[in-house]
């Protein structure tokens, strides 16, 4: 929600969340639902810190997280916390790569994206393509 991560993505994740809650009239039908809101700036020790302290505020599961390093670090500290984490949108295949049921992502991993790429290319004729890539996780 704030520089330098994707401040837009953040405030469209946030807007989404509040409107499923209001929805569904700030209950699930047994108990109140609330959002606890952290901005983690695309940091990945600010991730991992904010869903340290999120269960001892009550909250129940973590959602969201733009970029893949800082997703890859609030995963990993949810899932040794015992806190389901759904990512919205880091594609980094290392996200969802350990065995565990509490992590999930809704987009497809990243080799599947440069598979379909790769396949939508070859069936326009292209037989050359050059990759860019940089070595880190980010």
């Amino acid at each position: 929600m704030s520089r330098p991560g994707c401040a837009e993505a953040g405030r469209h994740l946030l807007a989404g969340l509040a409107l499923g809650v209001d929805a569904l009239g700030g209950t699930d039908g047994e108990h109140r639902l609330e959002l606890t809101v952290r901005d983690t700036a695309a940091d990945p020790g600010r991730a991992a810190a904010a869903v340290e302290e999120l269960p001892g505020l009550g909250v129940a599961a973590v959602v969201g997280e733009f970029h893949s390093v800082a997703a890859c670090a609030a995963a990993e500290r949810a899932d040794a916390l015992g806190v389901p984490f759904l990512c919205s949108s880091a594609v980094i295949d290392a996200l969802t790569d350990r065995p565990t049921d509490r992590v999930a992502r809704l987009p497809p991993p990243q080799s599947r994206g440069w598979r379909f790429s790769a396949e939508f290319l070859l069936a326009a004729g292209h037989r050359r393509v050059a990759v860019v890539s940089e070595p880190s996780r980010y």
